[in-house]
């Protein structure tokens, strides 16, 4: 069914099934279109994914009317949210859960991951809900007095940072925020603060921490006042450190394959059009910064498959991908956007500079032949420029005047460089092999 994933084609798929934790990939309606092992044994799933039921329908209540709005508002550069909701499943009891959500393809998909709360009585309903203090599932335990200020740490926690038993450790707030990414540390002083202040049930947050080796490892603090005085006033909060390092590489080994072209290593189609996007909207905003997108086609690919094969027909892709990055900026951004079909963005820069850009790769195409297997195969390709003009009605626009340059291009003979004029008019301009 369309707008389901082919496990046979769709890259993500193996990803997700590799994820020890229960993981998901959602629609932008929440409909979850696909789920490892683990997520289908928690959520119990099965069959087919269209028969399965929404994520919103399993979290009851706000939470299930929440969701949308959730998906919505995650950042669009594909950092995580976590919330935590109660999941009910059909003949079960409900039990609290942390979700985590991260934005893949512009928004086209998210990815969801499933993390029990720590004492959330599934499986053990007797169990006071901070007895996860007893260290179970490896994670380590602090417990932070907040009339000292000492902050106990465990030596399982310390040993997530890389502390060996007998290594001097500051066992207080200060010495731990000091550990924290600047980046990340106001969100997470602000998350515990916040708690403390009774504005939240629990704490959690995922952040980035020093480990002693020097480097960073990401982790998940979660936690919860444990004691107040006779009026109400926090006295003591306890909670647990997860190191989460392995679950983020992968996390973003799933963004990056959702966004890139498996054969070049370039921005796939998502990723470019998500970008034009946002470089148009940039552009209305500051219409004297200008920007320009490439449209390219190798010509006569058709015969080099026909006549080499379609490993040569790879090779001449690939081969190509790599003259466009050597040719474009690090702002610059190159993309395969299918077949033998290429384009490239050039943020912060005025035609005639573009123009110059786009004679130098049409040249460098002609000049540096591909080798393969013991031949030679000579490759040309033709190209469309179009401004991203703040009267655009949107990025489809931009396009289309670029692809008139292109089809421009290859009418006139091939191997040119051909320009769109501004929207509302047809004119192009050319410049000869």
């Amino acid at each position: 069914m369309s707008g389901y994933m082919d496990p046979a084609t769709d890259p993500l798929e193996g990803v997700i099934r590799a994820l020890p934790l229960p993981a998901l990939v959602l629609a932008p309606d929440g409909a979850i279109r696909a789920a490892n092992p683990p997520a289908r044994s928690r959520l119990g799933l099965s069959g087919a994914p269209k028969a399965w039921p929404a994520l919103a329908e399993l979290v009851p209540g706000a939470g299930g009317e929440a969701l949308e709005r959730w998906l919505a508002d995650c950042p669009a550069d594909g950092h995580p949210v976590s919330r935590e909701v109660v999941l009910s499943l059909v003949g079960e009891a409900s039990f609290p859960e942390v979700i985590h959500l991260a934005r893949l393809d512009g928004g086209m998909r998210f990815l969801c991951t499933l993390d029990p709360l720590p004492g959330d009585g599934k499986g053990d309903a007797a169990a006071q809900p901070w007895r996860f203090a007893l260290q179970g599932a490896g994670d380590g335990v602090w417990d932070w007095d907040l009339r000292t200020g000492r902050v106990r740490y465990c030596p399982r926690l310390r040993r997530i940072l890389g502390y060996a038993e007998g290594d001097p450790f500051e066992e207080s707030l200060d010495q731990w925020l000091h550990l924290l990414h600047p980046e990340d540390l106001p969100r997470v002083s602000s998350a515990l603060q916040r708690h403390v202040q009774g504005g939240s049930e629990r704490y959690t947050s995922e952040y980035r921490v020093r480990h002693r080796s020097g480097g960073w490892i990401w982790v998940l603090g979660r936690g919860r006042v444990i004691q107040r005085d006779a009026d109400g006033r926090p006295l003591r909060v306890a909670g647990t450190l997860s190191d989460i390092s392995e679950r983020k590489h992968q996390e973003d080994e799933l963004r990056r394959m959702a966004s890139t072209d498996f054969l070049t290593g370039l921005a796939n189609r998502r990723q470019f059009l998500g970008r034009m996007a946002d470089e148009l909207a940039r552009v209305k905003r500051r219409p004297d910064h200008p920007a320009v997108v490439l449209m390219m086609d190798l010509d006569h690919f058709k015969s080099i498959n026909d006549t080499y094969g379609h490993s040569t027909g790879d090779a001449v892709i690939r081969h190509v991908a790599e003259l466009l990055r050597t040719v474009l900026r690090r702002m610059d951004l190159g993309a395969r956007m299918g077949g033998e079909e290429f384009a490239a963005l050039l943020p912060a820069t005025a035609l005639e500079d573009a123009r110059g850009v786009a004679e130098r790769l049409r040249r460098t195409i002609k000049s540096t032949p591909v080798v393969y297997r013991g031949g030679i195969v000579g490759v040309t390709v033709s190209i469309g420029l179009a401004t991203l003009d703040p009267r655009d009605e949107d990025s489809d626009a931009t396009l289309r005047r670029a692809d008139l340059a292109l089809y421009r291009a290859k009418g006139e003979g091939r191997n040119l460089v051909a320009v769109a004029g501004p929207p509302g008019t047809e004119d192009l301009e050319s410049s000869p092999c």
